[in-house]
């Protein structure tokens, strides 16, 4: 009786295993090679990958989501998928040479992904590349929703004369230029008045160019700065924005030096401790530096979140808290000697001073000696942090190759390759002709050669045969000549 409950357990377990899976409902299309038929109707965003890859498979669950979000949304974009090693077709077609590579097509304009892998960034991504280039803002209520995230996500206005005529087409050309190559990344409106904007938003003349960011709002200067894409480029950015390696390289497009301060993501809004107490000075400066228009145009703050980045900027091991002042261009770099609890904003303002008035030597570059130290840090890093990952397959990767190239190279360091001259050219090639005929049984001129070499030793032998009867012959007369000299 009581082995009854467990018999039906199993054979619950076994009814369990044989009803097949449901199927997991997905909007993420599968798709294959007639997709280069249809890459030009509409928006497609597209995963290219291949089943053996590592960082697909990762990517795998955060693509799922992004579709049930883009459905949720009733977004124009279709999301979808395609296996590069199934369909090789469309990967040739498309030159897809990397895995995972993401585009995004805009009615057949593609636009590659290159930003983070993360659910949120993806979204804010295709949100920026499915809208208009340059949307409208005709409402108090959507200036105020794009106020709130002003912070982390500047935009941009062009705000219409007053007047109905055409002196700013101009100035509005050559913004819609620049929102074309920078829509992804940044948000561009226009607005033909000024009503969605509070009273606080004064302007000097219309047309006009605004950025909204950090709370604040700042005045395009034609005069100042006659290039719109270099200051687009230069104030698209928040005051202390977060630097990852997604965007550490579109910073240096700026033409600023960075000024990386060196946090943590969760120690750095807890004012109590190091971390949190740099950080806050680190804000302060930046806005001193906002204030001063020589130093904003020559640095740019933003933050980092652990000091992985900055290891790899400098080759070795930088603290947390620190600073570090970046010039992407030319990989060089600057350290203040303020250690940073005696750090305060008007140090580090005075830090940027002095670099700027170029009184400081850089460290770093792209000497060829450092471009080759860099290459012996990357390999050296990438193997321990593999190792720290992956001890057993890092060891199996490198230690069996390397185990196997010490063993040749050991039996080839160790073998004798000494041969005596007598085994390549022997004296006396004394054979018996028995020997040779026993060893060369079934070769008729091995026979014919050992005959010859046969009647050469006879003749040879004969010759001094003769040679020694002479020499006696010889001897016996000379004995017998000096006898008759004596008698």
């Amino acid at each position: 009786m009581k082995l009854a409950p467990i018999i039906g357990l199993f054979a619950i377990l076994a009814f369990i295993e044989v009803i097949p899976a449901a199927k997991v409902p997905s909007n993420v299309l599968d798709l294959n090679d007639k997709f280069i038929d249809v890459m030009n109707e509409g928006f497609w965003f597209i995963k290219f990958y291949a089943p053996w890859c590592g960082h697909c498979k990762r990517l795998g669950p955060t693509w799922e989501h992004v579709g049930h979000a883009l459905a949720d949304m009733n977004s124009p974009v279709r999301i979808g998928k395609i296996d590069c090693t199934k369909f090789t077709a469309v990967a040739n077609a498309l030159r897809i040479n990397a895995y995972p590579t993401i585009v995004f097509f805009r009615n057949g304009i593609r636009i590659p992904y290159e930003g983070d892998r993360k659910k949120e960034a993806i979204l804010d991504f295709l949100i920026k590349s499915s809208g208009p280039v340059v949307a409208s803002l005709d409402t108090a209520v959507k200036y105020s929703e794009l106020k709130k995230t002003s912070d982390k996500d500047p935009f941009f206005v062009y705000i219409d004369s007053a007047e109905i005529d055409n002196s700013g087409d101009k100035l509005f050309k050559e913004y819609e230029n620049v929102a074309e190559k920078l829509f992804t990344e940044s948000r561009f409106f226009r607005s033909k008045s000024l009503t969605p904007f509070p009273s606080s938003v004064v302007l000097p003349h219309r047309p006009v160019i605004v950025v909204f960011k950090d709370g604040k709002h700042y005045i395009y200067d034609e005069k100042k700065n006659p290039d719109l894409s270099a200051w687009i480029e230069s104030e698209r950015w928040p005051l202390m924005t977060a630097v990852a390696p997604a965007n550490i390289h579109a910073l240096g497009k700026s033409n600023k030096k960075l000024v990386l301060i060196i946090s943590d993501l969760l120690d750095r809004s807890n004012l109590s401790s190091p971390v949190g107490k740099y950080f806050k000075i680190a804000k302060e400066a930046a806005n001193l530096c906002r204030e001063d228009d020589d130093l904003h145009s020559k640095f740019q703050f933003g933050w980092l979140d652990g000091n992985e980045i900055a290891n790899n900027i400098v080759m070795g091991e930088m603290p947390i808290p620190s600073m570090l002042v970046f010039n992407d261009s030319s990989y060089e770099y600057f350290m203040p000697s303020d250690a940073p609890e005696k750090t305060t904003p008007q140090s580090i303002i005075t830090f940027l001073q002095t670099i700027a008035s170029d009184t400081i030597e850089p460290m770093g570059g792209r000497t060829w000696p450092l471009r080759f130290r860099r290459m012996y840090y990357d390999i050296t890093t990438n193997i321990y942090q593999m190792f720290q990952a992956q001890p057993v397959l890092t060891i199996c990767l490198f230690g069996v190759p390397m185990v196997f190239i010490a063993v040749i190279t050991y039996s080839i360091c160790s073998a004798d390759f000494t041969v005596d001259r007598d085994e390549i050219y022997p004296e006396e090639e004394d054979y018996s002709d028995s020997e040779m005929i026993q060893s060369n049984e079934n070769e008729p001129a091995v026979k014919g050669d050992v005959r010859k070499r046969k009647q050469k030793r006879k003749h040879h032998e004969s010759e001094k045969s003769l040679i020694d009867e002479n020499d006696e012959d010889e001897d016996v007369d000379m004995n017998e000549s000096d006898h008759e000299k004596a008698e």
